[in-house]
């Protein structure tokens, strides 16, 4: 096992987009179409809170977010629930969610658990979040492999991080 990490390019199907590119500023929520700054920011801090990795940095929980505006955009009945999961959040204790410590977020996050509202966003989150191939590259996952002639001739058994088999397993 090697002390310093390993970068791994992660490859993505080609026929599937790119990863959105947003400003890296506050000016981010102006591409979203649904979602106001309040409920941008609040569901950023309830994915990062949800699945919280300290080596990501904030522009892949926007684009998560990015990409849940986009599912409310085309259906309005989610953008409602989204909207009820904000107010929920924003209304569990005196202040806002997103001026909350991270143990009240959890806290406000855990009374929630059995909504729907709660559901769609860590559903949501899930599907977006680690579908991100800055995500993949974060965690060492070298992604689809079909287009460049599957795994089996591009070190599928590479993997430095595991311990090395012992003898006679």
């Amino acid at each position: 096992m090697t002390d310093s990490p390993v970068t791994r390019i992660a490859h993505k199907d080609p026929k599937l987009p790119p990863p959105v590119d947003l400003p890296e500023g506050p000016e981010w929520v102006e591409t979203l179409g649904t979602f106001d700054a309040q409920m941008a920011e609040t569901l950023v801090l309830a994915v990062r809170t949800l699945y919280p990795h300290d080596g990501l940095p904030d522009r892949v929980y926007r684009r998560t977010v990015h990409a849940i505006d986009r599912l409310a955009t085309r259906a309005p009945a989610m953008a409602q629930i989204f909207a009820e999961f904000v107010d929920g959040a924003d209304g569990a204790m005196p202040l806002a969610f997103r001026d909350l410590s991270e143990g009240y977020r959890v806290a406000v996050l855990k009374g929630m658990e059995g909504s729907m509202a709660f559901l769609l966003v860590q559903r949501s989150a899930v599907r977006f979040l680690y579908d991100d191939v800055e995500v993949w590259e974060a965690f060492g996952y070298e992604g689809a492999s079909v287009h460049l002639g599957g795994y089996v001739r591009r070190g599928f058994d590479d993997l430095d991080w595991l311990p090395p088999v012992p003898a006679g397993v």
